[in-house]
């Protein structure tokens, strides 16, 4: 065997007819025939197709919600085959030599499982399969959504309209759902003489057929032609209406209740479009939930849905929103294809296997080394070559096959595919048109071969100028074939982002003989000339070799012409001298303070500040050799001047001119910043180029930085010290930092933020711990403070020196040199000052000489301290005897715990115990206002005083405790009224007296209590000398004793006046029982009247004035008008009125000669004349109100009696 094609299959035709790739528009009987021939289903395919069809049986059969299944492959993988091959095989009527497509398939898959199953799904649904392919809608530009597409497309495919327009075929599904459509076309064909069959597919004419004839057939939808021409098609059905339609036309059309919709490259069509996505998701919503498992949805993409594919080159984060509705996945890996490949295409010989296999082990060592792929982002570039893959793919590697597939996907991501052919024709046209086929066994392929086959779809899209600059230099080359595969191979692999294009990966895949080593040094010396040439564009970017396009070169005349500026380069000196002096320098000094300096730098005489400027500054100077001398000289002079005290100078040799390097790094920065918004990939690249250029001569100059501060020198004060880059800052700047803070011993620790706040919380210092105490002016043996000690005067005479200085103006003088001093510890200090009596405060208007609460407050935090004013306190001090009185008083007087006879220690221990006293005073004020006590003016006298030592938060304490005696009084006077008050209670003696009296003399007058008036009358009178009297601690028992007699006053006022108005109460009582009425009463009217008498009394619920008022309101009650006795004598007439005859005869009289008797007395009368008229009259009494039917009676009794005697001389009169 010599040819490469003598080792294959006999069986395999290398130059037969390989599609360029499977379409779903490829549909007459020869292609499919050719197809499902050439077709293999390897393992994996097979496990899915099984997959897939249980899946199918179990929805169909079980009504199941599960209707999505996502096919994913890279592009050529056959995925578009799985997905087409599997919905026509459902098609019983697609024929091929008399079989039908699905059992074609069948035989492919070799499984009699499958195939009962696959049969029982078509035997028992007989699905309806609609293929429609995604792939031709994107190139024809249509971005209508998905769910428009399958509208549309399946009533195409149902013939209900041949029409593509999308508004004339809804139009059309109106009238067939209307019952409209024969008319329709009846009147095109009648008054338009056209045949709508033909018409419908001139989208143009059926436009306009359609508007003129909608308002006469549809009226209710269309008004006029013109709301046929404006209506926006989302308005005609909504989603789910209209496909319950759609799936109703299918049943109808086809009686089919089972519809699968087979929708080729569904993730190129919607990419990473979040509404195409979203209509994609409610499409499938609404077939999960109104078909429930009778309709599914087979889509195939380049992307998976569970992770973001980096192979699809496209936005899978957006689509994995879909990953619920396509439960169902179906992927088809890189391992798929190269078996199909192999057995399609590549398969060997039984001969040519077993040659390859020896080929291999004989050489497999050298082999793998030659082609290994170093430090690669995926995994595919690095597989294990076997000796089983070798035999299987030669001429091709494993990677080889990676790597066509990968070019694939990314041309297609550029593309949507189009044109492309599938990896299986490119392996055919490679072997057989590029003659792979006739060399020599041994030869491999490579990207070389690639390039050949794919340069025409890389001039399609945007690597259309890195063709034409590979071209370029092949052109150059022409004749030197290790150049030319060079170019061809840099060229085709650059496509790949995440592959490492480095030299080593270069000439692996240059490799391209089994048995053989490639020359590496050979290799170096093309590509470093190619890579020099000014014609070419080969160039290093990122470790990356890549062609440059035309571009670049001009950005490369333009970078040649930049000449950086003296402030561009000083710009990356500065930033270089940060780096090296990172972070700013700085030393401990004196055990407890870091010192940080300022660094500037200085550039051919200009200084540039590193890092700002505090108490200390370093200036650094990088100069030649040659110029050290005179500079150093110059240093010397200048660092004795009075403004250059602080600054130390730090003079570096350089023994590398940093020009050059500072020219490149600024011609570098500046053509990245010209096109920092660049969008073209290669200006990106070469772009990104320049900054790793920028960088690595950064490094270079950083290293000769570092080499010049290695021998240095530093210059302060006129003094010279040789130094490096340690001892610089251990040595040198450690050194001087000490000499220029030369007071900073004098209070070198840090204090912490809250030590004022802790100071103040010991209300005995000589308790205080060290860490408080850390300068030992407290002497914690009497709890004295040295106000002598050298820190204190420092900041003494810096307050004498301006009489008055705020807390900022010492935190700032102290804080600088030659003190340096933290600004804790400058309020600490100062704090001490005050505690000792040294200074006061001046805090918002308000003078403090005591270290207490409100000097706690204002020198709580350095922001507060900064606020205030301080001067010395030159007030006269208090002799230890007067302090010693302050103490008693406060101790004796006042009741304060011990306390040291200490201004600082009394006006605490003032401030605290008159703060708990002013409660129980100003509580006293308001009861001695109210009563017009004697004693008010002396108690207000000592509410002023304590106010005075509260302000002054206890300063004025020992002054007005030692010294002043009427203080004192006062507050002893007030102390007394509180002992008393708290033990006998006089305040309340008086309050109850005052209220007794009160009350008594609003008393309403009654005879009976004109003794009780008369003794609260007396007590009154002792009253008012006791309320004049100031001295009421002397009187408290005197005041006790007339508030007890009051009391008993009062309780025999209200036993007299119980007895004697139930005396009077009983008398008439007796009068009322004693009445005549009482006689004409009926027994209950008697017992109900002496029920009422028997309530007249008076009770006494105790003894106080509320109780005497409401027995002398409730005895007057009883003898108002109305009141208890009138309504008693009142009732007692009424009864008896009540209890009277309703008629009676009161008189009767004659008059004249003639005598006649009266009703009582018939026939005598007195005598008159006998020839005189007779008169006489009755007189009846009759009750005002009759209220029962007996009297009623009785009355009318009476006057029948009178009906015959009544006359002119007899008259009736009523009296009521």
């Amino acid at each position: 065997m010599h040819k490469i094609q003598e080792l294959f299959d006999s069986s395999k035709q290398l130059n037969r007819k390989i599609e360029s790739v499977v379409t779903f528009g490829a549909n007459t009987t020869e292609d499919l025939d050719h197809e499902i021939r050439e077709y293999v289903v390897t393992d994996k395919l097979h496990k899915n197709y099984e997959d897939v069809l249980l899946d199918l049986q179990s929805a169909f059969d079980n009504s199941s919600k599960e209707i999505g299944i996502w096919v994913s492959g890279f592009y050529g993988s056959g995925k578009s085959s799985f997905a087409k091959y599997l919905g026509l095989s459902f098609d019983k009527s697609l024929m091929i030599d008399g079989v039908t497509f699905g059992d074609k398939l069948l035989s492919r898959i070799h499984d009699t499982t499958i195939t009962a199953l696959h049969h029982a799904i078509i035997n028992r649904h007989n699905p309806l399969v609609v293929m429609i392919d995604l792939s031709t809608q994107s190139v024809a530009g249509n971005i209508s959504t998905v769910s428009d597409i399958v509208y549309y497309e399946t009533l195409k495919q149902l013939n209900i309209t041949k029409c593509t327009d999308q508004k004339v075929m809804c139009f059309v599904d109106m009238l067939h759902s209307e019952g409209k459509y024969e008319e329709f076309c009846r009147i095109v064909k009648e008054e338009k003489h056209k045949d709508w069959e033909v018409e419908q597919c001139n989208d143009l004419a059926a436009n306009m057929i359609a508007a003129s004839l909608a308002p006469r057939l549809l009226p209710a939808y269309f008004p006029d032609s013109a709301s046929f021409k404006n209506i926006k098609m989302n308005s005609a059905l909504n989603e789910k209406e209209r496909f319950k339609r759609l799936y109703q036309l299918i049943k109808e059309k086809t009686g089919k209740d089972k519809v699968i919709f087979v929708l080729d490259e569904v993730g190129q069509y919607v990419a990473s479009n979040v509404e195409l996505i979203l209509n994609v998701q409610g499409m499938m919503q609404i077939f999960k939930d109104e078909f429930r498992g009778n309709v599914w949805v087979i889509a195939t993409a380049q992307q998976t849905l569970t992770e973001d594919n980096r192979q699809a080159q496209l936005n899978s984060n957006e689509l994995f929103r879909l990953n619920d509705r396509f439960p169902i996945k179906v992927d088809i890996e890189a391992n798929d294809i190269k078996e199909i490949i192999t057995k399609r295409l590549l398969g060997k010989s039984q001969e040519g296997k077993e040659f390859l296999v020896k080929l291999f082990n004989q050489n497999e060592g050298i082999l793998k080394n030659n082609t290994h792929l170093a430090v690669q982002q995926r995994s595919i570039y690095n597989q294990v070559l076997t000796e089983q893959s070798f035999a299987d793919l030669y001429p091709f590697l494993p990677v080889h096959i990676d790597i066509l597939l990968s070019l694939l996907q990314k041309l297609a991501s550029r593309t949507g595919g189009v044109g492309l052919r599938s990896v299986i024709r490119l392996i055919r046209d490679i072997l057989v048109d590029n003659h792979l086929a006739d060399a020599t066994i041994g030869q491999l392929a490579g990207p070389e071969y690639f390039y050949d086959v794919l340069s025409s779809d890389m001039q399609k899209n945007s690597a259309k100028e890195i063709v034409l600059a590979a071209d370029k230099a092949v052109r150059m080359y022409t004749g030197n074939e290790l150049a030319v595969r060079i170019c061809k191979t840099i060229a085709v692999m650059q496509l790949l982002d995440d592959f490492n294009l480095s030299f080593d990966n270069i000439c692996a895949l240059l490799n391209n003989k089994v048995s053989e080593t490639l020359d590496r040094n050979r290799v170096r010396e093309i590509i470093d000339e190619i890579s020099g040439s000014n014609e070419l564009t080969l160039q290093e970017v990122e470790g990356k070799y890549q062609f440059m396009t035309n571009a670049i070169l001009g950005i490369r005349e333009e970078r040649g012409k930049i000449v950086p500026r003296e402030v561009e380069k000083a710009e990356v000196m500065q930033d270089m001298l940060k780096d090296l002096l990172t972070p700013a320098p700085a030393v401990n000094v004196y055990a407890s303070k870091t010192i940080t300096a300022g660094v500037e730098l200085t550039e051919r005489n200009r200084p540039y500040t590193i890092y700002n400027t505090t108490s200390l500054k370093m200036n650094v100077r990088f100069v030649n050799g040659a110029h050290f001398e005179e500079t150093r000289q110059q240093l010397l002079t200048e660092s004795t001047r009075q403004e250059n005290m602080r600054t130390l100078y730090w003079l570096c040799t350089l023994n590398k001119d940093k020009e050059a390097l500072l020219q490149e790094i600024v011609k570098c920065q500046n053509i990245r910043n010209r096109h920092q918004n660049e969008t073209n990939k290669e200006i990106q690249a070469y772009l990104r180029a320049q900054g790793d250029m920028a960088e690595e001569k950064k490094q270079q100059l950083l290293r000769a930085l570092r080499e010049a501060q290695a021998n240095s020198e530093i210059i302060f004060r006129g003094s010279p010290q040789q130094v490096n880059a340690d001892t610089y800052k251990t040595v040198a700047l450690k050194g001087i930092a000490e000499k220029v803070f030369e007071k900073y011993p004098l209070a070198s620790a840090n204090m912490k933020s809250d030590c004022v706040n802790k100071l103040a919380s010991f209300g005995d210092v000589t308790t205080i711990p060290d860490s408080l105490n850390p300068f030992k002016i407290i002497k914690k043996n009497d709890g004295t403070i040295d106000a002598a000690h050298p820190a204190l005067m420092e900041i003494k005479d810096f307050v004498t020196s301006r009489s008055e200085a705020t807390g900022q103006e010492l935190m700032t003088h102290f804080e600088s040199i030659p003190y340096g001093w933290a600004k804790d510890t400058i309020r600490y200090l100062v704090a001490l000052m005050l505690k000792a009596g040294s200074i006061q405060l001046r805090v918002s208007g308000k003078d403090i000489t005591v270290f207490g609460e409100s000097a706690v407050a204002a020198m709580g935090n350095n922001n507060a301290f900064g606020k205030i004013s301080i001067s010395l306190n030159t007030d006269g001090t208090l002799t230890v005897p007067e302090l010693l009185n302050a103490a008693k008083i406060l101790m004796g007087v006042l009741g304060a715990p011990r306390t040291a006879p200490v201004k600082d220690q009394i006006a605490q221990a003032a401030n605290k115990r008159i703060k708990y006293l002013m409660t129980k005073w100003n509580k006293l004020v308001p009861h001695f206002e109210h009563l017009h006590l004697a004693g008010l003016h002396p108690l207000n006298q000592a509410i002023g005083y304590a106010n005075r030592i509260l302000e002054s938060e206890g300063g004025e304490a020992a002054y007005l405790l030692g010294k002043d005696k009427e203080c004192e009084k006062t507050f002893r006077y007030a102390m007394e009224l509180v002992k008393c008050n708290e033990q006998a209670g006089f305040l309340d003696r008086f309050l109850h007296m005052e209220k007794l009296m009160d009350e008594a003399d609003n008393l309403a007058p009654n005879g009976i209590l004109d003794g009780f008036r008369k003794q609260v009358n007396e007590v009154r009178q002792v009253y008012n000398g006791y309320v004049a009297n100031p001295d009421l601690p002397n009187i408290v028992s005197d005041i006790t004793e007339l508030s007890s007699q009051l009391d008993a006053y009062l309780q025999q006022a209200c036993l007299e006046f119980q007895t004697q108005s139930n005396e009077q109460l009983n008398k008439k009582r007796v009068a009322i029982l004693a009445n005549p009425e009482m006689e004409k009463l009926k027994e209950e009217q008697r017992a109900q009247i002496e029920t009422q008498l028997g309530e007249l009394t008076i009770e006494s619920r105790g003894s106080s004035i509320d109780n005497l008022r409401d027995m002398l309101n409730k005895f007057s009650g009883f003898y108002m008008p109305m009141g208890a006795v009138d309504v008693i004598e009142g009732r007692v007439k009424t009864m008896a009125a009540a209890n009277a005859p309703a008629v009676t005869t009161v008189t009767s009289s004659t008059a004249g000669e003639n005598t006649e008797g009266n009703d009582d007395n018939p026939g005598k009368g007195t005598p008159t004349h006998l020839h005189s008229p007779s008169y006489s009259s009755t007189q009846l009494c009759i009750k005002h109100k009759i209220t029962s039917r007996a009297e009623l009676q009785e009355v009318i009794d009476r006057l029948t009696q009178l009906l015959d005697k009544v006359g002119d001389n007899s008259p009736v009169e009523f009296i009521f």
